[in-house]
């Protein structure tokens, strides 16, 4: 097997229009092709994770996670390249990562049929490990679930979205699905700017060292990502060896700068990244940019001159004023308590059936509002912060 030690900055744009199994199995294998062959990557006898976005597990056709058509097409090259494959994921904080939850997530995403047509394996082992990583910038270590540590290589197979909290969400913040799930609120809590947050990204993409990304973005989400959005059709498959290089295609395709992603910027200030060196193969990225892709409600961005960004910083820092806050919308709340579990900062309670959000310890990290597969969190703007938004929007 070869592969390089230097980083490459390559990624392959491969159009498919919709999730008919050929269409995605031939753009798949165009697109692994384009960068040498999945022999680059991975060796016959080799155990391979496959880390699709599973987030709670939705049904394919609201877009939450990764489509099963594309998991299914990677996991089939995989086999007849002689790997045994692993499909696992830890589902989004809030929810308790148990061996009934994850039948249930992997069941409504379509993965568990995925499994029973292509042979691979569905992960039930919900222990985890710390992994020492001495050499990262702002973690040391990280908790990691058995799977990840188990195989012998990890291929991601994410899904483009837009993301209250990191504006967008495909192949450096896929790997976070590595943390255990009630483990995540900690990594919030510690880490409560974006770019912190992406900080904290690269050094756990740099600790794992994914060897393969591969990204549905045949039908992203716009708005209000990664679970309140609607689905908008990009018609791609990419792929790619580089986290950041792969995501810096991601954001030109949605219309943000990839800078403003912060596990890119955190990876370009590193010197492991130059959004400026990234080239594309296969068909001409231009194609299918959607520059009117709708961005999250969170989102301030987009053109801005220096003044401009200078003084939004400033405001997001002391961030109060402008960032929308949550607040729970009563007759769609059910009490179940995904929200209480998830918050970093415990500023929701569970009391009468019904979700409370205490606004004076809320950090505005939107998890809750991530969580709730009911739609029971909305987010709303002070007077002062829709004046600031509309004066930076």
């Amino acid at each position: 097997m070869a592969q390089p030690d230097d980083r490459d900055a390559t990624v392959a744009v491969v159009r498919c229009e919709d999730y008919a199994p050929d269409e995605v199995d031939a753009a798949v294998r165009r697109a692994i092709e384009l960068l040498g062959g999945i022999g680059r990557f991975v060796a016959p006898g080799e155990s391979v994770l496959l880390k699709p976005n599973l987030l709670q597990g939705q049904e394919p056709e609201r877009c939450v996670t990764t489509h099963p058509a594309v998991v299914a097409a990677v996991a089939r090259l995989l086999a007849e390249h002689g790997c045994r494959v692993v499909i696992g994921d830890s589902p989004g904080a809030g929810i308790v990562y148990s061996e009934a939850n994850l039948r249930r997530a992997y069941a409504r995403s379509g993965f568990a049929a995925v499994a029973e047509e292509t042979g691979a394996v569905l992960n039930y082992d919900t222990g985890s490990q710390t992994v020492p990583f001495p050499e990262g910038r702002v973690m040391k270590q990280f908790p990691i679930i058995a799977p990840a540590l188990e195989a012998d290589a990890i291929v991601v197979v994410s899904k483009v979205k837009t993301h209250m909290w990191t504006r967008m969400t495909g192949a450096a913040k896929n790997l976070f699905g590595l943390i255990p799930g009630l483990e995540k609120p900690v990594f919030h809590f510690r880490f409560r700017d974006e770019y912190a947050f992406g900080e904290m990204l690269v050094d756990l993409n740099e600790c794992m060292k994914p060897r393969l990304q591969v990204v549905d973005a045949v039908i992203g989400m716009e708005g209000d990502g990664p679970q309140a959005g609607s689905p908008r059709k990009i018609g791609a498959i990419l792929a790619g060896s580089d986290y950041a290089a792969v995501d810096t295609v991601l954001a030109r395709l949605i219309g943000m700068d990839p800078l403003e992603i912060g596990s890119t910027r955190s990876a370009a200030a590193r010197g492991l990244a130059d959004p400026a060196a990234v080239r594309t193969v296969g068909d001409e990225l231009a194609a299918f940019a959607v520059p009117d892709f709708k961005k999250p409600s969170t989102y301030a961005g987009g053109g801005a001159g220096p003044w401009r960004r200078v003084v939004l910083a400033v405001v997001q820092r002391f961030g109060r004023t402008y960032a929308p806050r949550p607040g729970v919308v009563a007759p769609a709340c059910i009490g179940c308590g995904k929200c209480e579990r998830i918050c970093p900062v415990q500023a929701i309670t569970i009391a009468e059936g019904r979700a409370t959000i205490d606004l004076a310890r809320c950090i505005r990290c939107y998890c809750c509002h991530e969580i709730c597969t009911e739609h029971a969190i909305a987010l709303s703007r002070s007077l002062t912060g829709r004046l600031l938004a509309r004066l930076f929007g």
